[in-house]
């Protein structure tokens, strides 16, 4: 696995600078407005996309779940019982199962009649590659929220809100864990959360299908407040 997350990123970075490469080249001065606004909506629907996988992972099922309960799901459980883990991890074992989404994407994105048509409209073209980006790297920005000692640009960046935190990210980790779903950027925490938008979605899910929420942990959203894990 390490060797197929080593090919892997690889891949996503090198199609990633292909590809910033030509649409910086392509674009005209007053294309540019478009492709910068493309590159913030594509860098929060990563966020979006990160913190919807987060919340389903936390939500619905458990460890026992075929297919991705004795990995995907049990990996975010035991993150809330040792945060800190997360940045004991390398870089292959944050980055690589990203990079594994990330890569195809990319190098579809690279093909032929792809090019063709988002090369003419320099808005979607960003869109595509923030949101392939910044999901790619969302892992390591938790990493980052995580470690103790991050970078010093990344520091400044987290400070600045540009980056998720280790204080903003904290507040996901008081019981009974069920706000502030998003890793990647943390942009739209705040808004989800006081739109109630994932409260939203387990009472359609609910309506819907008629399971639980979190129904494996008992009603998580009625235990008592706890102190921060940082």
């Amino acid at each position: 696995m390490r060797a197929l997350y080593a090919v892997a990123l690889s891949l996503a970075a090198t199609l990633a600078i292909w590809h910033a490469a030509g649409w910086l080249a392509a674009t005209a001065p007053e294309q540019a407005a478009a492709l910068a606004l493309g590159l913030l909506a594509g860098a929060l629907a990563a966020d979006l996309i990160a913190g919807t996988v987060h919340w389903a992972c936390d939500t619905w099922g458990g460890p026992e779940t075929p297919w991705i309960g004795g990995n995907l799901i049990r990996w975010f459980r035991e993150h809330h019982d040792d945060p800190v883990s997360i940045a004991r991890h390398d870089g292959l074992e944050i980055d690589g199962p990203a990079a594994l989404a990330a890569a195809p994407a990319l190098g579809l994105l690279a093909l032929p009649p792809a090019q063709a048509w988002v090369s003419a409209r320099p808005g979607l073209y960003g869109f595509l590659w923030a949101m392939c980006c910044v999901g790619a790297l969302a892992n390591h920005l938790h990493a980052w929220a995580h470690s103790p000692e991050p970078p010093r640009a990344v520091r400044a960046l987290q400070r600045a809100g540009l980056l998720l935190s280790r204080r903003a990210h904290a507040r996901h980790h008081r019981l009974p864990h069920t706000d502030h779903y998003c890793i990647a950027t943390g942009w739209l925490n705040g808004p989800l959360d006081a739109m109630r938008f994932w409260r939203g979605l387990e009472v359609a899910i609910q309506f819907t299908t008629g399971a639980s929420p979190r129904a494996d942990e008992g009603s998580a959203r009625d235990l008592p407040p706890h102190t921060e894990i940082s």
